[in-house]
């Protein structure tokens, strides 16, 4: 038999085929620029929000360090004190203090101290008044615009009228004091290629960096500023919200997207022209060939006129569809309403299922009895106990295995229950309410209850966890609600068995849960202070390194478990306890900086979804709070000075009590000056020797407080002070309430106690 009319055919189809072939490559060609546009505008923001937080921070930082190092130290503060008087002595031991606040800061190029009461500026190696001062103009913009940004823009410095050329510097002004400024002000003059430096060893390549200024001046990256085609680079533009500064990032070579979107446009006229050309040819080759076919159906309709079978060509039908629709219509038409009845019935099981679970109110008795005879569910409806099968961990499920592997594993679970309630003789109805979760419903008849029927869902329960366990790669979590009448507590029984489902977070998966009487318990308000206490102690003694924050991570971990808390209550205080200790963690030095922003805190969880169980997180949080603290500790006992003000810090607490204790007496038994001592404990410990002395002190008074009943003249004098009124002072500026009161608000007024 010969084939030629269907090689024609073939043939007629290939224009089309190797048309559409051609807007397909064309179509993937457009789609990959356009991606690839989008992608590297994502990623220029991206990485401009970077660079200009890093910068920020950078910014921040120097801030800080002012503030705490000039703005709020007692020899600054008496420089200020004391317009117009001649203290070379005084003068001597500030210029100190500037000296020592720029020698471990690189960026810095000059720091001056302007006195408004005398006009006097004062520098690290010299002082002048302000008419003989080469920043005069800065500084009477400064003291007019009181309210004005804290960094300038970049701007030229020259101090002395005989320097050769004026630097290019940034400059910080910090207000003396801090909200008002009337005394004057404390300028840092920051090098402009500091700044350049910074955004140079940040740069990736390909991309261009652009950093203006408030006033639109540009300091760093300034040729790809002055670039007329960065416009057309997927450049992005981001504004500091701190400083009002603007970084712009681009690609250096965006060419090949122009080039590349140039041909796409090209092609894709060509393949137009090819759709429309292959669209004709088939069009005319179809006509000429179709004359057979047409021959074929005359015939075929008029055989089913002459024997009235009623087969008439519908117009949405072609050809060959007509000549089966004969043969087929029937079986079509009755297998189509069978498939059509049985997927109504699941639904509609389902939709009921459901509206019985989450508002049993609206289904009465008739409905029930109505609607349970369509889907095949008849029967006395007297009680029922509401139970969930949940699949654990079921996000790691659902990317482990396929779709159908999953449809799979779901039947099985679903059959294995259903087989195990068969078993025991239980009238059971299960539907899926959610991805991972099988709503079960053991159904009573007031005929058959007996005293033992409420210990039979349990097991039926235990009986397919332990099946599903043995036999299959996951395992499952039940939550069982007690017994209710009728259909209106069906509801409230489906929260109970969700409640008692929860209480996996803690007790943890493949378990059965039962729902107690009260329903999950709150946690007590007493362990919620415990927690918040212990959370903010625990970062403050692994900055520390003290080997007490494991203990008290335990115990964090333990009053978790315990105290009944909700997935966001877990998630908001191990959050928490990242933000101290990462608040912390900037308090060490650099070096010892760098350790921490290069590793990762594993078991702090973004959100409730991402774990099932507490101990998920235990394990991880704990052994990266391990690694960190031996790297630290590597680098700690390598340093002279950490061992030092380790030694100091022992001394601290055996002499904490004495009345006499302070900096000059610690100096002295270390054979050191107060200064380099002071310096050398802030740098290693993180916190001022005043400040942790005071803190050592307080701690004993609140243990006193609390597990005593001392007068607290006694207990100010048990930790160092002679004077009761100078403890209660110390106390309340620190703890935000005197003594008594927090003996009162801690353990009650003790008898005999003051």
């Amino acid at each position: 038999m010969h084939k030629k009319w269907l090689y024609r055919l073939i043939l007629s189809y290939l224009p089309i085929l190797f048309a559409v072939v051609f807007c397909l490559i064309i179509l993937f060609f457009l789609t990959l620029n356009e991606a690839m546009e989008r992608q590297t505008a994502k990623a220029n923001g991206v990485y401009a929000e970077n660079v200009l937080q890093i910068v920020d921070t950078t910014l921040r930082n120097l801030e800080t360090t002012t503030i705490k190092s000039l703005l709020l130290d007692d020899q600054v503060s008496s420089y200020f004190d004391r317009p117009g008087q001649l203290d070379p002595y005084q003068d001597y031991g500030v210029t100190e203090v500037l000296l020592d606040f720029m020698s471990p800061l690189p960026m810095i190029d000059s720091v001056y101290l302007y006195r408004a009461a005398d006009g006097k500026v004062l520098m690290q190696h010299f002082s002048s008044r302000l008419p003989d001062f080469g920043d005069r103009s800065f500084i009477e913009s400064a003291m007019k615009n009181s309210g004005g940004p804290v960094w300038s823009g970049i701007r030229d410095l020259q101090l002395f009228s005989g320097e050769d050329q004026p630097k290019s510097v940034i400059s910080l002004v910090e207000q003396v004091p801090y909200f008002s400024g009337e005394q004057g002000l404390i300028v840092i003059n920051v090098r402009k290629q500091s700044l350049q430096a910074l955004i140079q060893d940040m740069n990736m390549a390909n991309t261009e960096i652009c950093l203006k200024d408030a006033g639109g001046r540009a300091f760093a990256g300034a040729a790809s500023c002055s670039d007329p085609q960065s416009a057309k680079n997927q450049a992005v533009s981001r504004v500091s919200a701190y400083t009002g500064w603007t970084i712009k990032v681009g690609m250096a070579r965006a060419e090949a997207f122009s080039l590349l979107s140039a041909f796409s446009n090209v092609w894709a006229i060509l393949g137009f022209a090819a759709i429309v050309g292959g669209i004709a040819a088939m069009t005319y080759i179809s006509h000429r060939n179709y004359r057979p076919i047409e021959q074929v159906m005359s015939r075929i309709y008029r055989f089913g006129e002459d024997r009235s079978l009623g087969w008439k060509p519908q117009s949405k039908e072609d050809e060959f569809s007509f000549i089966g629709h004969a043969l087929e219509s029937l079986i079509e038409q009755t297998n189509s309403y069978e498939k059509q009845q049985a997927e109504g019935i699941l639904h509609r099981r389902n939709q009921l299922f459901k509206e019985l679970l989450e508002n049993s109110g609206q289904v009465s008795a008739e409905i029930w009895n109505r609607e349970s005879e369509r889907i095949g569910m008849a029967g006395e409806f007297a009680g029922a106990v509401v139970g969930i099968a949940e699949i654990d961990f079921y996000e790691a499920f659902a990317a482990e295995y396929s779709a159908r592997d999953q449809a799979l594993f779901k039947f099985t679970l679903r059959s294995v229950i259903q087989e195990i309630a068969d078993k025991e003789g239980e009238a059971l109805w299960t539907e899926w309410i959610g991805p991972g979760r099988l709503g079960l419903l053991f159904r009573r008849s007031a005929a058959g209850a007996t005293a033992d029927d409420a210990e039979k869902p349990q097991l039926i329960a235990e009986s397919a966890r332990s099946w599903v366990k043995q036999h299959l790669k996951f395992t499952a979590t039940f939550g069982l609600s007690g017994p209710v009448p009728g259909l209106v507590g069906l509801s409230d029984a489906y929260r109970k068995a969700a409640a008692a489902l929860e209480r996996k977070i803690t007790g943890g998966p493949d378990r059965v849960y039962a729902a107690t009487a009260e329903g999950r318990p709150q946690p007590p308000a007493e362990g919620m202070d415990v927690l918040v206490q212990a959370i903010g102690t625990v970062p403050q003694l692994y900055r520390l390194g003290n080997a007490e924050w494991r203990p008290l991570m335990e115990r964090i971990f333990g009053l978790l478990a315990g105290g009944n808390y909700s997935k966001e209550d877990i998630v908001r205080l191990l959050q928490l306890l990242e933000t101290g200790i990462s608040r912390e963690m900037q308090e060490l030095p650099p070096e010892m900086q760098a350790i921490w922003n290069s590793g990762r805190l594993r078991g702090i969880p973004q959100s409730p979804e991402s774990f099932e169980w507490i101990e998920e997180l235990h394990g991880e949080l704990l052994a990266s709070l391990g690694e960190m603290e031996e790297a630290l500790h590597g680098l700690r006992m390598n340093r002279e000075q950490y061992t030092l003000a380790n030694k100091v810090r022992e001394y601290i607490a055996r002499h904490y009590a004495d009345p006499d204790f302070s900096l000059t007496h610690a100096a002295d038994s270390f054979a050191m000056n107060t200064k380099s001592l002071s310096r050398i404990f802030k740098e290693e410990i993180g916190e001022n020797f005043v400040d942790y002395l005071a803190r050592l002190r307080m701690d004993e008074a609140k243990r006193l407080l609390t597990e005593t009943s001392e007068p607290i003249q006694n207990i100010a004098e048990r930790v160092g002070y002679l004077y009761p009124m100078s403890f209660i002072r110390v106390f309340k500026k620190l703890e935000g309430m005197t003594p008594g009161e927090y003996r009162k608000a801690r353990s009650g007024p003790p008898p005999g106690g003051n």
